[in-house]
């Protein structure tokens, strides 16, 4: 016989076990992710009481807001009608303090808070079935309107029998929370939350691993069960710095006397990319893990990693999962935070003590050292390769021939401004450059004036200017006034200018090394040094076959 007074397959309303109604209206407002609703359901369903050996969790949003789904074959809830000695269902439905009240809890369970979550909706649907008992449907209409009123709500079960049917758990909760009407939730965000924040996310060894998948808006995913980022690692008994990962593993427990259960695993990493790193994807920094669920970052400044949180590495080159089951009890009712307790105290001296043993470990020490080996290795592989490219066949030279005289190699084909700077130097020592005068008399450079200052003439019939400003480039495609005026700056000397890409017109003068740019109402004259005569430019090759040797 079932246990509902009326006639099987009808329905009626039930007093649930309750206990003040403004102390759960408070407690369930705590919640500060419409998301917690799915970690506490997808806890129920993966507990090892229930037993499940696959869990469905569905999303989707219509007119009444935010739909959730999570379907188990677990073991379902039965329902005893009896708030002395409550079954499964009976607690699920409650507003009662679950274990706090003397009633045994599951593994992951704590205050009954899925249920609670799921109250601050528009309805609440659930069908079950526990072994050798009836089908139970259950529905519980505008739940969180009632508590608002400081009702009761009263959920509605009808009671069918179908003994034939498998053991599960569907709950539904239309409308979490009710006051929220935003963009639904994306497939890559809940698979995000529910891999890193929840069951799904498992950070500890297990035996029994459910296969979970993820229906959002109608595209389907399944979830690879366990921490991603920490797939595939074998984590050491204390640190290991992996050298060509530019990594270091971390896999400790508190120092001998230090009598609470807590582990810190993880790593540290130079790159980020090759983990997948990024605060969007909620893997790094210093992650709280209780009964294998990572629940919510702490601060790892707060614990006194100063060198690990700000740029040795920094927090976003950062994953680490701190295990501390005793601390399961010290979170507050939305599992968001830790409680102040003297658990909590002792928890936080000791997590500081394994951190702090971290940042003064040889191994950290070596891992903080890997950037500056690295950039000394890139700079000699970037040696040596300048060196090969120098000593090639096929380098490039700028040579001058005077008339009469031998080529005169000057320096490689400029690759920079300031090898342009050093041919013109050159140039002008040899006074081989085609203006009746060049002298320099500064280098300004990067100060933020011009490249040179000169005293210039350009020939024997032209005036002759003191303290000339010159820009320098490579070569030119525009003018490039770095905040100067054209009226300031209104010469400039180039090795080459290229055929293409180029933004500025240029128009050609009568000597095939200067052409000039209209720049507002003024003339920029620009000179090209490979266009000068006596100028060339010849590879290794081509020198050595003229007799030339480098």
């Amino acid at each position: 016989m079932g246990l509902l007074d009326d006639a099987i397959g009808r329905s009626k309303e039930v007093d649930i076990i309750k206990h003040d109604v403004a102390i759960f209206k408070n407690l369930i407002k705590q919640r500060k992710h419409p998301l917690d609703l799915v970690r506490e359901l997808l806890s129920n369903a993966g507990s090892r009481e229930v037993g499940a050996r696959h869990i469905e969790v569905s999303y989707t949003k219509d007119k009444e807001g935010h739909i959730f789904e999570v379907l188990d074959d677990g073991c379902g809830m039965d329902f005893r009608n009896s708030q002395a000695l409550p079954g499964r269902l009976d607690r699920f439905l409650g507003l009662g303090l679950s274990e706090i009240g003397g009633q045994v809890s599951d593994e992951f369970s704590w205050q009954g808070l899925g249920s609670k979550l799921a109250y601050q909706s528009r309805r609440v649907e659930v069908e079950t079935r526990f072994s050798d008992h009836p089908l139970y449907e259950v529905r519980i209409n505008e739940p969180w309107s009632s508590l608002d009123r400081n009702l009761i709500p009263k959920p509605r079960i009808t009671e069918h029998q179908d003994p034939e049917s498998r053991t599960f758990t569907r709950i539904k909760v239309i409308g979490h929370p009710p006051h929220r009407q935003e963009e639904p939730f994306t497939l890559k965000e809940i698979c995000t939350f529910l891999s890193h924040r929840t069951f799904a996310g498992f950070t500890k060894e297990r035996k029994c691993i459910p296969k979970i998948s993820v229906s959002v808006l109608g595209q389907t995913e399944q979830i690879e069960f366990g921490f991603p980022e920490f797939r595939g690692i074998e984590f050491p008994d204390g640190l290991l710095l992996d050298d060509s990962k530019r990594t270091l593993f971390v896999n400790i427990v508190p120092r001998k006397g230090k009598s609470l259960p807590v582990r810190l695993k993880g790593f540290l990493t130079w790159d980020a990319g090759q983990f997948n790193l990024h605060k969007d994807n909620l893997n790094t920094g210093l992650i709280l893990s209780s009964r294998g669920i990572p629940y919510f970052p702490l601060g790892l400044d707060e614990y006194g990693a100063s060198g690990i949180s700000t740029a040795n590495p920094g927090e976003e080159k950062v994953c680490l999962v701190v295990e501390a089951d005793v601390i399961h009890s010290e979170m507050n009712i939305s599992r968001s935070d830790l409680v102040d307790s003297a658990e909590t105290l002792q928890f936080k001296n000791v997590l500081k003590q394994m951190l702090n043993d971290l940042e003064g470990s040889v191994e950290y020490r070596e891992f903080r050292q890997l950037p500056k080996r690295k950039k000394q290795e890139a700079r000699g592989e970037t040696l040596a390769d300048e060196k090969r490219r120098i000593e090639s066949e096929d380098q490039n030279w700028v040579v001058w021939e005077g008339a009469g005289s031998a080529p005169r190699v000057l320096m490689r084909e400029p690759q920079n401004e300031s090898e342009v700077n050093a041919i013109v130097w050159k140039l002008e020592a040899l006074d081989a450059l085609p203006f009746a005068r060049f002298q320099t008399l500064g280098y300004p450079g990067a100060s933020g004036g011009p490249d040179l200052f000169v005293n210039f003439q350009e020939d024997k019939a032209s005036e002759p200017i003191r303290v000339a400003a010159f820009e320098v480039e490579n070569n030119f495609y525009s003018y490039k006034q770095h905040g100067h005026l054209p009226s300031q700056f209104p010469k400039v000397i180039c090795w080459n200018i290229p055929a293409s890409g180029r933004k500025a017109r240029l128009n050609k003068t009568s000597k095939k090394y200067k052409f000039t740019v209209v720049a507002d109402e003024y003339q920029i004259h620009v000179y090209a040094i490979k266009l000068m005569d006596g100028i060339s430019v010849l590879s290794t090759r081509e020198l050595r076959d003229r007799g030339v040797v480098m």
